[in-house]
């Protein structure tokens, strides 16, 4: 067992143990948010070129007027 996590010896160290601990939560956070903002964005960039790739093969993408 470590004894400065289960002794609890001082408060400094305490805080500055709890600080840590926050930080690398927050930095997980963050990344995991930016991956998550990344596959958000290739979806939507997904959907929107399957769109072109729509309008293109229907003729509507090439200047031609529906009758």
């Amino acid at each position: 067992m470590c004894p400065v996590c289960f002794s609890g010896a001082d408060p400094v160290t305490r805080e500055t143990l709890n600080a840590g601990i926050g930080v690398l939560m927050a930095v997980t956070v963050i990344v995991l948010g930016l991956f998550a903002r990344f596959f958000i964005r290739l979806a939507r960039r997904s959907r929107a070129a399957a769109h072109l790739v729509d309008h293109a093969v229907s003729g509507q993408g090439r200047g031609r007027r529906a009758a």
